[in-house]
């Protein structure tokens, strides 16, 4: 007997936690992101960042996103389409159509790719091999001046969170600049891209 009201205590906390676990999933909140350019971003790494966004965001939030389908079907049914002006009642039709408690709105307004010299690290190339013969410091000479050169990537974005009757709940601004080793080669404005997102959505979280 003693083994059998323990096993059904045992059911009994398991079906508990697993109705507050139910409950809990079904209590979270919908959210549609919106990535917009408005500066030269290409078609290709403003898709990617569309996925990204809509990634990140239902991890770091701990929300539900509106699928792109669902966003295309509510933009053409409400004919709210969110460009480059964003009016409160558009958002409010949107959100009642697909019963969003917040809609996220990143806007790209910085996208560069810039290449710089830097005139030590070339000197501390060439102080390095002053030791050479002329032959050999005539042949790296070049590569002191590309060692010189280095590239950054930055992107700067505004992010921000309306209510579902088309107030703004918050807003943030972050410039994110990628400049890795050997960055000539490597800095991406597509990274730089990414972690601008990531750090927003972190800021973010706080009303999602």
């Amino acid at each position: 007997m003693d083994k059998a009201r323990g096993l059904l205590c045992g059911v009994a906390v398991g079906l508990v936690v697993l109705t507050a676990g139910m409950a809990a999933l079904g209590q979270r909140e919908k959210v549609a992101v919106f990535v917009q350019a408005g500066a030269p971003v290409p078609s290709a790494d403003l898709e990617i960042l569309k996925g990204y966004a809509n990634q990140r965001c239902a991890v770091i939030g701990s929300v539900d996103v509106a699928s792109p389908g669902e966003l295309m079907y509510a933009q053409r049914a409400t004919k709210s389409y969110l460009g480059n002006s964003l009016s409160p009642e558009g958002i409010s039709k949107l959100a009642q159509t697909l019963d969003l408690d917040h809609i996220v709105v990143f806007r790209i307004v910085r996208w560069e790719d810039d290449i710089t010299f830097r005139p030590e690290r070339s000197l501390l190339l060439l102080g390095a091999t002053s030791f050479l013969d002329t032959s050999l410091k005539f042949l790296i000479s070049p590569l002191g001046l590309l060692f010189g050169l280095d590239k950054e990537a930055v992107v700067s974005l505004f992010a921000t969170v309306f209510g579902p009757s088309g107030e703004i709940e918050f807003t943030t601004a972050v410039t994110y600049a990628d400049r890795p080793l050997f960055s000539l080669l490597t800095a991406d404005p597509l990274e730089a891209g990414r972690q601008a997102i990531e750090a927003a959505l972190y800021q973010l979280a706080v009303v999602l």
